[in-house]
């Protein structure tokens, strides 16, 4: 039942985050105004049917009702993600405190990897995100003082190399060092190291080999890094 409930929740939630990512980047438009969806091609109002979380965007094949223009995957992809997270956290923990800590972390961090796939770039109400909800985590699960100490190494790490290589924003940098919080040293570790793996091998499949001044959105891999010692994290409590 209750795997249910998170589901749907994660289901909703992860509609809203499609808004974020959407949103949060262009200039003019809130999260609130227009108070309502709309197609991002014809600018038509979406009714309900047109929203309903996974299920509308498979009945509709991908396809916008007015126009028929082709709607992004990755309006499929964030919500299947934070209903998968959302049942995920709730497998892992029966700790209110912690469950809604992880359900803001998860979403936190799939609203900046498509963001930043999308946009190359993040948010920084993302990344505040991301603090708050580590906060309340190590508040529950280790301490706040280990929290900050691996924030501290984190982005003392990754801001020197930001400085010798060209290519990693400051947004990645205060995302590893909020989503650190969470985390403790041995978990940062592992972290940081499916981080680092992660954008390494995506440079070789995607670029054919590291190039000098080349970017690629690091994000997705600071989350993947972030999410799993988060969870090894619970399972070892």
């Amino acid at each position: 039942m209750w795997y249910i409930v998170s589901g749907v929740l994660g289901a909703v939630i992860g509609s809203f985050l499609n808004v974020v990512v959407y949103r949060l980047p262009k200039e003019g438009l809130k999260l609130w105004d227009p108070p309502y969806s709309f197609c991002p091609v014809c600018k038509h109002r979406l009714s309900w049917k047109d929203n309903i979380p996974i299920i509308s965007y498979i009945y509709l094949k991908g396809r916008c009702r007015y126009c028929g223009a082709k709607i992004p995957l990755r309006y499929l992809l964030v919500e299947i993600l934070n209903t998968a997270t959302y049942i995920l956290a709730t497998y892992l923990t029966s700790d209110l405190v912690v469950l809604v800590s992880l359900f803001g972390i998860f979403s936190a961090l799939i609203a900046i990897s498509f963001m930043d796939l999308e946009y190359m770039g993040i948010h920084d109400s993302l990344n505040i995100s991301l603090l708050i909800f580590s906060f309340l985590f190590a508040w529950r699960v280790h301490s706040i003082v280990i929290g900050l100490i691996s924030a501290g190494i984190s982005v003392g790490i990754f801001l020197i190399f930001s400085l010798l290589k060209k290519g990693m924003g400051m947004g990645d940098v205060l995302m590893i060092g909020a989503g650190s919080v969470s985390l403790d040293f041995f978990t940062l570790d592992i972290a940081i190291l499916i981080a680092a793996v992660g954008g390494l091998v995506y440079s070789l499949l995607v670029y054919k080999g590291l190039k000098l001044g080349k970017t690629i959105p690091f994000g997705p891999f600071l989350a993947m890094g972030i999410a799993t010692g988060v969870v090894i994290r619970v399972i070892s409590l």
